[in-house]
């Protein structure tokens, strides 16, 4: 699959009335979906179209430009709204640096696409779009308060009140991956010892599972302890309850309403987060102690967080 090339793809009948994209770049694929741009955001629209092209890496403002206008359609699109995995300047739109797509680092890449498509663009970081999803239209509905985290290579994590991301002072609040739970632990990639993706993230599982003579990634880690073999037992019920003490030590600081935790090592038959619910249960005491509950958006969070996104700022307008 080249750029612009579409695998996957879904569409509905639309008549050709005012419409926004979501585009969630992924370091090999870029979701879309479009949606009327008169939808409520009190529930994922419909989709008119919905699929994935390849990433278009080496020259990704075109690329990017030429999947947006090849969705253009008949339509009047009226918002686009990226969400992109680096560290993002989302009042600016700029791309201050992104590991997967480096060629998008210190791009202004919201005012380049602008420029393109004739129409506004809007850049926010995939974590941030991800969670303000799943708060509104996934696990945390209807709750006003939520921790949204992402478990994967590395832990993600965002404070979402009243539908928004609080990004804190600096745009860097909800990095509870880098909680240290063994201060004389393994290295982290950040320089610290003992964080909780040296434990938990799926790298860390990966090699404990290594050493303790396993084969394959952490799949094969969460199926064989769901097997009941004990060494693989032991070493997801360690990540769960290191993840359970970061999530006590969120409740302490934060008090969320719900936390909801999604990403690759959490998804069904959700072990790790069932453990991790026990654990923080009881392992509390002073704590008030919230839901903690699986993600139910799945690998279409951060697509559905643009689109949330381009309805919001585009209702902000009328």
């Amino acid at each position: 699959m080249t750029a612009g090339q579409q695998t996957g793809s879904t569409s509905r009948a639309h008549d050709g009335g005012p419409v926004v994209l979501g585009l969630d770049v992924g370091g090999s694929s870029v979701k879309h979906l479009l949606a009327p741009a008169r939808s409520t955001t009190d529930a994922p629209p419909a989709p008119i179209a919905r699929g994935r092209h390849a990433t278009p890496k080496d020259s990704p403002v075109a690329g990017l430009a030429a999947i947006a206008s090849s969705l253009r359609g008949e339509a009047a699109l009226e918002r686009v709204v990226l969400s992109i995995p680096g560290l993002v300047d989302e009042a600016e739109g700029v791309v201050v640096r992104s590991t997967n797509i480096p060629a998008l680092d210190g791009r202004p890449l919201g005012a380049q696409l602008a420029a393109e498509l004739g129409i506004p663009v809007d850049v926010i970081n995939d974590g941030h779009a991800a969670a303000v999803a799943e708060a509104s239209w996934g696990a945390g509905a209807g709750i006003d308060d939520v921790f949204v985290l992402a478990l994967g290579t590395g832990i993600a994590g965002a404070h979402v009140v009243g539908g928004r991301v609080v990004p804190g002072a600096h745009g860097s609040a909800g990095e509870l991956g880098h909680i240290t739970i063994e201060p004389d632990g393994r290295v982290c990639s950040c320089g610290r010892r003992g964080c909780l993706e040296t434990i938990i993230g799926a790298p860390a599982l990966r090699r404990a599972w290594a050493e303790a003579g396993g084969a394959g990634g952490p799949e094969t880690l969460l199926a064989a302890s769901g097997a009941g073999d004990a060494a693989a037992t032991a070493i997801v019920e360690r990540a769960s309850a290191a993840l359970a003490e970061a999530i006590l030590t969120l409740c302490a600081l934060v008090d969320p309403g719900c936390v909801v935790i999604g990403g690759g090592l959490a998804q069904a038959p959700h072990r790790i987060v069932h453990l991790a619910e026990r654990y923080v249960g009881e392992r509390a005491s002073f704590h008030r102690v919230p839901p903690i509950v699986p993600a139910t958006l799945g690998e279409w969070a951060g697509a559905n967080g643009a689109v949330l996104t381009a309805l919001r700022r585009q209702r902000a307008l009328v």
